[in-house]
């Protein structure tokens, strides 16, 4: 009678890590690990590949990053006024 009363259920099986083969690492990894493993790699490769295709452009894009970002920073600034009003010789204001 009591065995009647008593709700079998089947067990849900839990997914166990350790049954996971060993040639399949990214079943555990991390979202940051599988970015750093598979997405930043292939990301350095294609800015590596398209260097080497491209050297005049990637030469030109090395040595022309400290006067981009210099220029950027000029215009971060905003305007630069003097302290007293400059005049050139038409007698036109300079800012």
């Amino acid at each position: 009678m009591a065995k009647d009363m008593v709700v079998w259920k089947q067990k849900v099986p839990k997914t166990n890590k350790k049954k996971i083969a060993k040639g399949n690492i990214m079943a555990k990894a991390t979202k940051e690990q599988r970015f750093l493993g598979k997405s930043l790699p292939r990301m350095a490769w294609g800015a590596a590949k398209w260097a080497w295709k491209h050297p005049i452009a990637s030469t030109a894009l090395a040595f022309s990053t400290k006067p981009i970002a210099s220029a950027w920073r000029r215009a971060d600034k905003g305007y630069s006024f003097p302290e007293f009003r400059n005049f050139n010789k038409k007698g036109r204001k300079i800012i």
